[in-house]
C-alpha cells in the first residue's frame, strides 16, 4: 500500500475544508503535551484535527517547533543524527552502521519471508534528550523513510523491511541515514 499517496489524497481532501469555528480548538499547550510528556490526543481531539483547518495548522506549527527544539538539544549534546554511507560494516546477513548517538543494524531475514529487519539502537546520549512521547523516523538522504516509531524501554526501534523491490543495503551504501524526531 502506498501510504505517501494515501496521505497526499487525504491532505488534498482536507485542504478543501472551510473553517467554521464550530468544532472548538486545542490549545498549543495541550498539543505540546500530547507530543512530549503525554497523554496522547483523545478521540475528540483527533476528530477536531480532521474537522478544523486551523487546529491542523496549529498542530503542524507546534510539532515543527518541538522537532526543532529536540534537534537543537541533540546537537547541543554533541549527538549526531546522521550516519554517513561509508559507516557500514557488512557481512552476508548482518549490516552494522555505528554512529555517535545511535546505531542501525540490518538483519537479512529471508527465512521469515522478508528481506530485512531494521534495528535502531539509541545510545544514552540520544535517549537523555528525548521526551517520553517522541516519535522518531529513520530516513535516508534520498528521501526514503525506513521506519517510524517511539523507542521502547531499551531505546530500540525495530521494523520489518518487506519491500523486495527496494534494496536498502544498496541504499545504505549510497545515502546517509538520518534519525530525526517527527
Amino acid at each position: 500500500m502506498n501510504f505517501n499517496g494515501m496521505a497526499e489524497l487525504l491532505s488534498g481532501i482536507l485542504d478543501t475544508q472551510i473553517e467554521s469555528g464550530q468544532h472548538g480548538s486545542i490549545s498549543e499547550e495541550r498539543i505540546r503535551q500530547s507530543r512530549t510528556t503525554g497523554p496522547r490526543l483523545n478521540n475528540a481531539e483527533q476528530r477536531l484535527l480532521l474537522l478544523s483547518p486551523v487546529a491542523r495548522s496549529d498542530y503542524r506549527r507546534v510539532c515543527r517547533k518541538i522537532q526543532e527544539e529536540l534537534t537543537n538539544r541533540l546537537l547541543d549534546q554533541g549527538v549526531e543524527i546522521e550516519l554517513l554511507p561509508l559507516a557500514a560494516a557488512t557481512d552476508e546477513d548482518k549490516v552494522i552502521m555505528n554512529g555517535n548517538g545511535f546505531n542501525v543494524t540490518l538483519y537479512r531475514r529471508k527465512d521469515l519471508g522478508i528481506p530485512w529487519v531494521i534495528l535502531v539502537q539509541l545510545q544514552a546520549s540520544y535517549l537523555r534528550v528525548l521526551d517520553p512521547m517522541t516519535i522518531l523516523r529513520l530516513v535516508d538522504s534520498g528521501g526514503l523513510e525506513w521506519l517510524r516509531g517511539k523507542p521502547d524501554g531499551n531505546g530500540e526501534l525495530t521494523a520489518a523491511w518487506d519491500d523486495p523491490e527496494t534494496d536498502i543495503l544498496a541504499r545504505s551504501r549510497r545515502f546517509s541515514l538520518k534519525l530525526e524526531p517527527v
